[in-house]
């Protein structure tokens, strides 16, 4: 009789595995049986249902969404947490604590990090405490938004997340619109906003945002963008930003003029980066979908409400 057809065996490998927690080599040197043999037992008495586990999961909610996510928009990994249900501003502060706890599981020793501007990754990098891994340095994945609202702009959470591990950031020193195409071109030709752009573009991971395309968008109350700017998208039929990308309902690339203008990275030049974007709220549904439906997000991070509103309207 083979060693998967012995169930006594099976039962005794299987007791002494899960509750003697002793290794595989143990066992192997305890009933002289390969190590080999044993991981082959240990898999038939969880495919014959000689051994059931079961997890206590307190996020079992959480967890659900999340691979419901991941199914319906071919995500690589997704992570819902609950940030309750108070207004906005409370939902917003509950959110980036609870990601900012898991926010360096993303992240690799020595990796490139890209940064985009805007209220949730400011919020984030703020909520987070001292890494223990060093990151290689803190890349801005844009230029500035606006002339205010300065603590929102990719420069400042760039240092600020490079402070909080031990690293240096660089700063994309120019404008993340330029009002004329050839001023921009210009600007990406400079040795120093080049450099930066260089290594933007080859960032390991880019923790982005999403936002949406609306007079109410963040890079427009901060100056970046114009109300004509947001006419032409709309005309074009973008529904959402990511960095200096803008897309339609279908994730296709739209607004071609504008991008033109912009100086900082676009989800064609973050290839070969794993993108990390992060988005809650009623308001960013629309964009959101928009977003994940180009298929190039890697992780999505939101709330529970966000979640389950994605779903439903899916």
């Amino acid at each position: 009789m083979s060693a998967v057809n012995n169930v006594r065996l099976m039962v005794k490998v299987c007791e002494m595995y899960y509750l003697q927690n002793l290794s595989q080599k143990e066992i192997s040197s305890r009933i002289s049986i390969s190590r080999p043999q044993i991981s082959r037992i240990l898999a038939q008495a969880r495919e014959d249902g000689l051994v059931t586990i079961k997890i206590n999961n307190p996020y079992s909610r959480e967890s659900r969404l999340e691979q419901q996510l991941i199914q319906h928009y071919g995500l690589s990994d997704a992570l819902v947490v609950d940030s309750g249900e108070g207004d906005s501003y409370s939902r917003m502060k509950s959110f980036a604590r609870q990601v900012a706890a898991h926010i360096d599981t993303c992240l690799g020793a020595s990796s490139l990090l890209g940064v985009m501007s805007g209220h949730t990754i400011s919020a984030i990098i703020d909520a987070m405490r001292p890494m223990s891994r060093k990151l290689r340095a803190v890349v801005p994945l844009v230029g500035g938004i606006g002339a205010e609202q300065v603590e929102i702009h990719a420069n400042s959470i760039a240092q600020r997340m490079a402070q909080r591990c031990a690293t240096s950031a660089l700063s994309l020193n120019a404008p993340a619109v330029i009002t004329e195409q050839k001023a921009a071109e210009f600007l990406r030709k400079e040795p120093a906003v080049a450099k930066v752009l260089e290594l933007g573009s080859s960032c390991d991971v880019a923790l982005v945002g999403i936002g949406s395309v609306s007079l109410e968008a963040t890079n427009v109350k901060a100056g970046g963008l114009t109300e004509e700017d947001i006419r032409y998208l709309k005309s074009q039929g973008a529904k959402a930003s990511v960095c200096c990308s803008y897309v339609n309902g279908q994730g296709q690339e739209v607004g071609q003029e504008l991008m033109e203008r912009s100086v900082g990275q676009s989800l064609h030049s973050l290839n070969a980066s794993r993108i990390v974007a992060v988005a809650i709220g009623d308001s960013k549904i629309e964009a959101v979908q928009a977003a994940l439906s180009t298929g190039r997000i890697h992780t999505f991070v939101t709330d529970i409400a966000t979640a389950q509103r994605l779903l439903e309207e899916s």
